[in-house]
């Protein structure tokens, strides 16, 4: 038996009151390319999850969590949830939620280990475009509102509408802005997509060279080390402090699984 319904729990665990969680994961799953890329069938679920411990959690040992996911998602299955935003939509607000556990053979902490793995691991996580820019200067200060004015204000607005060589021409047709700083801005909200990673960590990827999530995906650890360490001794940082957060090696794998969304 699982814990009780404890809605007070929902924040400790993912950091969010349940209406708040479910409000974010249901904004993003609203994005075209999520729908295609991202909502997994439970039986896609199971295989995807198995991703995130062979890439991200290669050599961490709490990733025992993933067969505790997996199991999950078979449940699931067999209930004939059909993706992710079936399960989301069942659970949308706390009286469904409630039917839902009632219901099913699914406890409550399950169900909320599983959505804040879907927002956490699986789910792309919405950044404003000013965070992922090197340096605000007045030509980007006037990209950024332009594109705002456009309906370009995340990184994933950029991904839904510049995913794709076309869309890239029309909106630098459609602005003025050049189509490579589009294209870079579109890398850049690209790497942003790999769990747990944030502006300021795209950015020092950019600055070492590391400016592609493909870029990513196929370096070699030991090189991309030597060439982060001597990208932080140009900017008087240690990269030490780098490796502490986020693991090279768990972006390497991460970038390796996450699903190709970019027309290069």
């Amino acid at each position: 038996m699982g814990m009780e319904i404890d809605w007070a729990h929902v924040k400790k665990k993912t950091l969010w009151h349940y209406e708040g969680l479910i409000e974010k994961i249901l904004n993003t799953l609203e994005y075209d390319f999520v729908q295609e890329c991202y909502n997994h069938s439970m039986e896609e679920a199971e295989s995807f999850a198995e991703g995130i411990r062979s890439g991200y959690l290669q050599n961490d040992k709490e990733a025992t969590f993933i067969s505790e996911i997996t199991a999950t998602f078979k449940v699931l299955r067999n209930m004939r949830i059909e993706n992710y935003l079936d399960l989301v939509q069942q659970v949308g607000t706390r009286e469904k939620c409630e039917l839902f556990l009632n219901n099913t053979d699914v406890n409550f902490e399950d169900l909320i280990q599983t959505l804040n793995y879907l927002f956490r691991w699986v789910l792309p996580f919405k950044l404003y475009l000013r965070e992922l820019i090197d340096e605000v200067n007045d030509t980007h200060k006037a990209h950024l509102k332009t594109l705002k004015q456009h309906g370009l204000k995340s990184n994933l607005d950029m991904l839904e509408h510049c995913r794709t060589r076309s869309g890239r021409a029309e909106l630098s047709s459609a602005t003025g802005i050049a189509e490579a700083f589009i294209l870079d801005l579109v890398n850049r909200a690209d790497i942003s997509r790999l769990a747990y990673v944030r502006g300021k960590t795209v950015k020092h990827l950019c600055g070492g060279g590391y400016n592609t999530l493909s870029k990513i995906a196929y370096s070699e650890l030991k090189k991309m080390e030597n060439d982060m360490a001597a990208y932080y001794r140009v900017i008087g940082k240690r990269f030490t402090d780098f490796k502490s957060v986020i693991p090279l090696d768990w972006m390497i794998g991460g970038a390796k699984i996450l699903p190709r969304v970019i027309e290069e």
